[in-house]
């Protein structure tokens, strides 16, 4: 059995009326861009100090 999360949200957004607007993709854009770029700079840091000693 598929999960189509797209499809459920248009689904509840048909059923509620929920329609969310630009700002509200915008937002979760930048959340998701944060949980994948907070790991990727850490690493980054910490190697930079390695480096340096």
């Amino acid at each position: 059995m598929h999960h189509h999360p797209l499809a459920a949200v248009l689904a509840v957004a048909n059923i509620t009326g929920f329609h969310p607007g630009p700002a509200y993709f915008v937002f979760w854009a930048l959340v998701i861009a944060a949980i994948i770029g907070a790991p990727i700079y850490v690493v980054r840091l910490v190697r930079n100090r390695h480096q340096r000693r």
